[in-house]
């Protein structure tokens, strides 16, 4: 598809003039009526009338111009996509995740997106694993997009995805694992607690400072599945997202607590960029997956 010459067109009928035409468009005066006439001959009816006043369409034309239009906008739009589909068959994407979503989601999204685009070179930054530091990542332009857990962060852009609960882990002979309703923190002041190491407990701080409840700490772990693992052998309870616990067998009792509490899972991007094509279609993506697959995230 070739549009160049309807392109003149368009501009002439702007301007009333196709001389001042030709000259913006870098043609010559012989070239653009040359075009025009191109123009008239394939379609076989007269499109521009040219007098001393200017340049103006005739009825034909006037019929025609939408559909000239038309043809030029659908030009555009292929060009900008095909620009954009050969911006991302070479680049790269920094995301910036935390323990949860590295083992749950991204294997499954990371393993689409290289399909797609196999060229495209993609680097997960988890740093220490807090919410805090991947969030800054983000802020400081290490990462292109990241996902962000609970942030009321203004200077950010963000895409929610999906809510988590965050679920009580028991010993498998703990006296509570046989309760079927949700477990009150008042149950748990007499329990060993598992805590997660500063950085990665906000959502359990959180939830201390609406119950009142200081828990009994007895151990201090920086992984998630290291404080699985000390649960199901006996050492005490924790608190973790449910996304965490649908990945690994185990033998550790999960319940729920009082009010059902929930992370909020978002993936955001910095406010006041424009975004890459490969950045734009790597948020799709994700939403995509988390839509048409809730088995991942239940």
């Amino acid at each position: 598809m070739n549009t160049n010459k309807y392109r003149l067109l368009i501009k002439a009928i702007e301007l009333g003039n196709l001389t001042r035409a030709a000259s913006e468009l870098g043609y010559t005066q012989s070239g653009a009526s040359h075009q025009i006439k191109s123009i008239e001959e394939d379609l076989g009816i007269k499109i521009l009338h040219r007098d001393h006043s200017g340049t103006r369409l005739t009825t034909e034309g006037k019929l025609l111009l939408p559909y000239i239009r038309e043809a030029i906008s659908c030009e555009d739009k292929i060009l900008a996509t095909a620009n954009s589909i050969i911006g991302m068959q070479i680049g790269s994407l920094k995301v910036g995740t935390f323990t949860s979503i590295s083992i749950m989601l991204l294997p499954i999204i990371i393993g689409q997106f290289h399909q797609l685009y196999p060229k495209v070179q993609l680097e997960m930054l988890t740093g220490e694993g807090s919410y805090s530091e991947v969030e800054q990542f983000l802020v400081d332009g290490i990462t292109d997009c990241c996902f962000v857990c609970s942030s009321n962060s203004p200077g950010l852009n963000q895409i929610h995805l999906f809510d988590d609960s965050l679920c009580l882990v028991l010993p498998p002979d703990h006296p509570l694992a046989s309760f079927d309703s949700p477990i009150m923190f008042r149950q748990l002041n007499e329990i060993p607690f598992l805590m997660p190491t500063e950085g990665k407990n906000i959502d359990i701080l959180r939830l201390c400072h609406k119950y009142n409840f200081t828990p009994s700490v007895a151990f201090t772990m920086h992984d998630d599945l290291a404080l699985l693992a000390m649960a199901e052998n006996g050492l005490g309870c924790t608190i973790l997202p449910k996304l965490i616990l649908n990945t690994y067998p185990h033998k550790a009792v999960i319940k729920y607590l009082e009010g059902y509490p929930t992370r909020s899972i978002s993936i955001a991007t910095r406010s006041g960029t424009v975004l890459s094509p490969i950045v734009s279609t790597f948020l799709e993506l994700t939403q995509t997956i988390i839509h048409q697959r809730p088995d991942l995230i239940n």
